[in-house]
Order: structure tokens, then sequence, then C-alpha cells
């Protein structure tokens, strides 16, 4: 006999059949009351001898057999033993024969995967306190008939009369539930009383378990179900459904998707049913991982995919489930249930069980490409309150994150919605509504991510990314000029979160898909030419920032322009050509200075300040007012982003005065302010400048440290001469540690790459490093060479290395003199 279920639940179902309290079984069986109580908690092991031999006599067990079995099985398996030899093969086949006999339930066609953990709590529950009528509830093809199933299989010993399976999933009308269980059940139909008495009349003497499947349809009938639990105490019902019965005593359990290992092994056990071979790769298990993440875990979803595996290769199907997801999940296995047979049917079904304002929210919710709130859905023009309904329906999910209450539908529900919206033709307006409203949300993100509310609205619009995405990728076909207002309004948010690549990606689409002349699209050019610049493609930043300002100039948008300037000094000072640089700054702030914009003012003062701390003659009392201006004007506003950047240039100005310490104790503030936000620049360049710091003041292990850690974030960011200059500074603790040959390749690739941008002050640099581990491997010729080449370049160059760095190369010349 396979045991199921806990002794301690199992043993306090038997005590209360009976009418025996715990008193009564203790003097029944010469156990203390606590005794007995710590056996139902399970607290205590059971003697199986004294089960067997006292407790089953105890309980009226012996005409009971399969319980007295159950029962006994259950004490031997919480001990790790085998029961006693009375309980032979003899009495097992009576056991069968009798378990047989009383079961009314289907024979599941394959094994239950993955919810083993919920049958067992949902099985101790049926049999607990309250347990008498409990709903499963959960969106079509999550697998709340299999569970109600194996549920019943597993508990029907526990009852005299055993376990009933009722299908209401043909049923539309409530008043067809009385006979339709009669039937089931085995009572005549024909007679004088009414069903419902006659219902009642017969399970008052009896004590079964009654699933009843699919009720959504047929809710109005719960008074039945309430009338049947009130008047028969040996009834314990078991329901699915999308909707709550809204009953006092009801347990309401919501059935969770698989999880994801569970999912991949029905997946592979579903596809060997229809191709006995399939034997998946490490790699094709990867893209069957993301089969079964694009499918929600549903465990329909996942049967109906893995049954087209005998015609598609994993990686086809995963194309396929993004092109015509819902064709795949129609005609499934025939094992499976009619209205169970394919996903899209299940789902119709349930959507013609709502309102025509439910259908109306439930397809307009199909614009959203993730989760949504309340805001959002107002903003298509629905009642947010009507959500509610969706969610008890089973058809939304809600999603709870801090004090903040969000949606979402599943991706099988959610193409389905999508279908229903391109259908009743209302796809254009929905989706216009929805882009507004990403639009307004940028505005409102772009005017506070710069002040105290930024880290808030930082993580708001990453909250968003799927939406922006979904609205972006529609604006683009469909609303050409709001795509470019769209993705220019967030320019904050692409630098400040690291979006580089994906940043590029919307703007130059925006910027391909719509001509027409407007501030919005200056502020998209200047947003990609910063992108651009980012990762060192300087060519082309200049090119989108010249054509930014050049339009700024002809629509006389004079913050488009100072902004256009700002960002092609920053391009000018990458080439090194630093007059030019300090000539577009101050262009800009003379700008921002006119309209009176004392933020930006401050962007451009700490741009100078970080430009001139390079120059050894610049006025040092000059940069430190511009940086306590900018700091103020950061700290009044709340702008963390630019004290960031403000204490970076203070760290650099003590560097140049030999204050390492204090130039690391301005780096670790700029870093505790950046790492909470997720600043991903502002974090690598402090985890730069604070190696740097480290290394001055001959910490190596430190500055490695640190180096290492900025590399991840600058190969994340995609930022070639930050990659570079990283590569370099490595090669020089490599160096510090003497493997040489580390060194030497780090210098190489920091070399090439310079090369490639022509950056004199690191080609240098990355000549000398490699001529010092020249004359560290004893090769004088490659090293004299390689040394008198840097050397030549620096004497060129205005000086900007830092004393200990210059010290160190004057030492390397006199080696080879």
């Amino acid at each position: 006999m396979r045991s199921l279920l806990a002794f301690g639940p199992l043993l306090r179902q038997m005590r209360k059949r009976v009418g025996m309290t715990q008193s009564d079984l203790a003097a029944a069986v010469g156990y203390s009351i606590s005794t007995i109580s710590s056996l139902e908690k399970e607290r205590r092991l059971p003697d199986v001898a004294t089960v067997a031999d006292s407790f089953v006599p105890a309980l009226g067990l012996q005409d009971e057999p399969l319980l007295a079995a159950c029962l006994v099985e259950q004490a031997a398996t919480a001990r790790g033993q085998a029961p006693p030899s009375a309980f032979s093969s003899i009495a097992r086949t009576q056991i069968n024969r009798i378990g047989q006999d009383r079961s009314r339930l289907p024979i599941p066609s394959t094994p239950l995967l993955g919810r083993d953990a919920e049958v067992r709590t949902l099985c101790n529950r049926m049999l607990g306190h309250g347990g008498r009528l409990m709903t499963l509830l959960g969106p079509p093809g999550i697998g709340k008939s299999r569970l109600a199933l194996e549920i019943a299989t597993r508990l029907q010993s526990a009852w005299r009369n055993g376990a009933y399976f009722v299908s209401l999933a043909a049923l539309d009308d409530p008043a067809l539930l009385p006979a339709t269980l009669c039937r089931a059940i085995g009572i005549p139909v024909e007679g004088t009383k009414s069903m419902p008495r006659r219902l009642v009349g017969h399970l008052r003497r009896k004590e079964l378990l009654l699933v009843l499947d699919n009720f959504e349809q047929i809710i109005p009938a719960r008074s039945l179900v309430a009338d049947l639990l009130a008047e028969c105490p040996g009834l314990r019902i078991l329901v699915t459904s999308q909707e709550r019965l809204h009953l006092r005593i009801e347990q309401r359990v919501r059935v969770q998707p698989l999880a994801g290992s569970a999912a991949l092994k029905l997946f592979i056990q579903r596809a060997q049913m229809v191709r006995g071979d399939f034997s998946p790769t490490g790699e094709e298990q990867t893209i069957l991982a993301a089969i079964c993440q694009q499918l929600d875990y549903l465990p329909l979803a996942l049967e109906l995919s893995a049954a087209r595996m005998d015609m598609l290769s994993p990686q086809q199907l995963l194309v396929d489930l993004g092109e015509k997801r819902l064709d795949l999940l129609r005609d499934g296995p025939t094992y499976l249930p009619p209205h169970q047979r394919t996903l899209v049917a299940a789902i119709q079904r349930s959507y013609r069980l709502l309102s025509p304002d439910e259908q109306r929210l439930f397809r307009w919710l199909g614009v959203f490409a993730a989760s949504f709130n309340a805001e959002a859905v107002a903003a298509l023009g629905a009642d947010p309150e009507e959500l509610a309904s969706l969610v008890a329906h089973s058809l939304l999910q809600e999603e709870r994150h801090d004090s903040a209450t969000r949606y979402r539908l599943l991706e099988s529900l959610r193409h389905f919605a999508g279908d229903q919206l391109a259908l009743m033709g209302e796809a254009d307006e929905i989706k216009q509504r929805q882009v507004a409203w990403l639009l307004a949300l940028a505005v409102r993100g772009d005017q506070s991510i710069r002040t105290a509310e930024g880290p808030r609205w930082l993580a708001r619009l990453d909250g968003e990314i799927d939406n922006l995405r979904g609205g972006l990728a529609w604006a683009v076909q469909h609303q050409p000029e709001s795509a470019v207002a769209l993705a220019g309004t967030l320019q904050e948010f692409w630098y400040s979160r690291g979006y580089n690549d994906e940043g590029q990606m919307w703007l130059s689409r925006a910027l391909s898909s719509a001509s027409a002349p407007s501030p919005d699209r200056v502020r998209a050019l200047n947003a990609l030419g910063q992108l651009l610049a980012q990762q060192s493609d300087l060519d082309a930043a200049e090119e989108r920032l010249g054509e930014a300002a050049g339009l700024a100039r002809s629509l006389g948008d004079q913050t488009g322009l100072a902004e256009s300037l700002r960002l092609a000094g920053w391009v000018a000072y990458d080439r090194h050509e630093r007059t030019r640089a300090d000539t577009l700054f101050r262009q800009s702030l003379d700008i921002f200075q006119a309209l009176g914009d004392s933020l930006h003012s401050a962007d451009v003062l700490t741009s100078l300040a970080h430009m001139d701390l390079l120059d050894p003659s610049a006025d040092r009392a000059r940069i430190r007012v511009w940086l306590d201006e900018s700091l103020a004007v950061y700290r009044a506003v709340g702008d963390i982003r630019g004290r960031i950047f403000a204490l970076h240039q203070q760290g650099q100005l003590a560097t140049g005065e030999e204050a390492y310490a204090q130039a690391a104790h301005y780096y670790d503030e700029a870093l505790t302010l950046a790492r909470p936000l997720d600043q991903k620049p502002e974090i690598a360049w402090g985890l730069e400048l604070l190696g740097e710091a480290h290394w001055l003041a001959g910490n190596a292990e430190s500055a490695e440290a640190c180096w290492r850690e900025a590399l991840g974030y600058f190969l994340a960011l995609g930022s070639r001469e930050a990659i570079a200059i990283t590569q370099h500074h490595l090669g020089q603790a490599a160096r510090r540690r003497n493997q040489l040959d580390e060194a030497a390749t780090l210098y190489t690739k920091s070399l090439l790459e310079h090369r490639a941008m022509n950056n004199q002050y690191m080609i240098a640099r990355c000549l000398a490093g490699l001529g010092s581990v020249a004359l560290a491997q004893g090769d004088r010729l490659t090293a004299t060479k390689l040394l008198r080449e840097a050397q030549g370049m620096f004497d060129i160059l205005p000086p900007f290395l830092a004393p200990a760095d210059a010290a160190e190369l004057a030492a390397l010349m006199a080696q080879i003199g």
C-alpha cells in the first residue's frame, strides 16, 4: 500500500471520525493526553506495535482493514520501519479489493510532478480542523484539476466511503448541479423528493470526500455546497475554480505555477512520450528552461508544447513561441480532458464567463508587456477598481512589492488578450493611450531623477522597463514623433542605469523613423551622442551632437543647444583637444547661466574643474571654488549623481596634492552614494579612481581589487577607453607582483586599443609599462627602445603623471642610461 499521509494528521482524523476526544483515546490506549497531543502534532514518534495492538481496536478499525493498514503503515514510515507481519499479503489483498470497490476517482494517465510538498500540505489541511471545504484557485492551465485528483487519491482511504470526483466542465447552469451530483454519487434522480433533499438524505449518513472540478461556471450553486456541508457532518468538499465561492468556512488556496526544475522535468517527460529518443543536451536543456519560463511554468502549456517536439527542435519551438504562441497551444494530447486539450480553449472558456465590462478590461490589459499598476490602467480609460474582479476570476496576478501593488497577466493570457484587442479593433487606440501615459511618466521621472526623489524614480522606471520597451517598439512603427520624445526623455535613465546599448538602439530607431524638427529631436540626438561617447565611439558622437546643436540653433532651443555644447566638450576632452573642450564648456556655461539653470551650470563647472585638474599650472583655488559652488547646488536639489562627480574631482584635487588618504576618503564617499542606486558609470569610475589612490599610496593589493571590480563594470557598459585604461592599471599591478607575462599581455591589449583611439597619453604609459617588463626580463635592447619612445611622447605632452609615477619613470630611464 502506498504511504501518503503523515501519521499525526491521520491519527487525528481517525479519532475525530469516531467522536473521541484526546482524553478518550488516551484512556483507551493507556497514554497521557499530552502524549496523544504530541503524536498528533508529530512531535513524538509512534510505537508501531502499540499502534497495531492498541490504537487500531481503540479506534474501531478491526473491521476497517484499509484504514487500519494506513494507520500502521504511517506509524512504521514515521520510524523508518517496515509494517508488522500481521499486515500480510492476504490482508493487503483484502485491503486493495475494498479500496478498489469504493474508488470513484479517475485514474491519472501520468504521474504528478513537482507538487509533492503541496500535496502533503493540502492533504494535512483537509484532514485538520476547519478543513471541510477547500477551494483550489488559479488561472486556466495551472494544474488545479490534476492537483485535486492527486489529493483525493491520497485521501480516499481516510474516510469510510472514499472519494468522488465530479467534473463540472460541461455545466453552465447552476440549477443542474444537484442532478449532476446525484448521478455521480449513484443516487436515483427519480422520485418525489427534490434532488437537493435526496442528496442531503444520502450524504448525511456518509463519510466521504467530494471533489467538484471547474466550479467557476456555476458560482451561484455555492448555496447547495453550503447546505450539504451544514447538514452532512461526514462530508468534505474540495473545489477547483478560477473564482472563490465566498462561503464563510471556505479555505482558499492559490495554486502556483511549477518550480523551474519541475517544469523542465515535466516538459522532458512529456516530450519523450511523443519522441522516445529525446535526450536533450546541456545546451538544449538551457533552451528548454527558457521555453518553460516563456510558458510561465504552467503544466498545461508545458504539456501542449512538449507534444510538438516530434516535429520541432527546442530552438525552433522557442522561436515559434515568440511568433505564434497561441497556435502552438492548440490540439493537445487526447489523454487530457476535452476542455483541457488546448490552452486556448481553456482561456476562451474563462473569457466567456466574464461580463462585457470585464472582457473589455481584460482585452485592454493585453497592451502591457509586463506588470503594471492601477495608475497605468486608469491611463487607458479603465476603472482600476475593476481589477479586483479579474483577480477574483484568477485571470490576473496581484503582486505586492514593498508597499506597492502591481498586476500581471501570465504570458499566454496576455497574448490571448492582445489577440482579442486586435479582433475588436481597439488595439491602436489603447496603445496610443498607453504610450501617452509612458511619455508622461518619463517626463515626471526626468524632472525628478536629479532631485532627492531620483532613486525612487530610477527604480520606478526600471520597474516599467518592459512596458517602456513595448511602448517604444509600437511608437517607432505607428507614432514616430512620440518614439523620439519618449526615447529622448529617458536620457538620464539610460545613462544612470548604464543601459548604453539599449538606449542607443531605441534612440537610433526612433530618430530614423521620424524627421520632424523639434526640441524632442534635439534631446534625442543629445542623448544618443552622450551614449555613443560613453562607449568611445567619438566620431559618431560628435556627428550626432553637431546635428543636435545645428537643429537647436534653428529652433531657438537654448537649453538643447547648451546641452549639445556641454556634451561636445566632453567628446573634445576625450580626443585630448583641451583648448577646444574648454571653449565648448564655457559656451555651454554662458547659456545655462543666462537661462538661470543652476543645476546644469554646476555640471559644466565640475567639467571645467575636471579638465583643469590635469594641468599642473591651473589655479587650484579657482578649482576649489567651482567644486564648492557645484556641491552646494547638488546638495540643495538633492542630486546624488552630481555630488558623486564633484566628489570625484575633489579626490583628484587631493591626489594632485599627494594627499592620497584624503583622496580615498572622497572616492569612498562617492561609492557609498553610488552603490545603493546602482549608478553603474559612477561606481565604475569611483572604483578606478579609488584604485589609483591606493596605488599611489603604496597599497598595490587594494588597488588591484578596485581595478578588477571596475573592469567588470566597464565591460558591462561597453566603455572601450575605460576598459583599456583599467587594463593598463592591472598591468601595473601584475608587474608589481612580478607576473611579467600577465603584465605584458595587459599592457599590449591596452596599447592596441589606445592606438586605435589615438590616446597619446595612454599610449606613452603603455609603452613605458612594456619597457619596464622587458627590462625586468633582461631584454635591455627592447626595454631601451620602448622606454625612449615613451619618454619622447611624455616630453611633448603636457605634464600629467602623478609624482610617484613620474619618479618611477625617471628611475627606469636612469637604468637604461
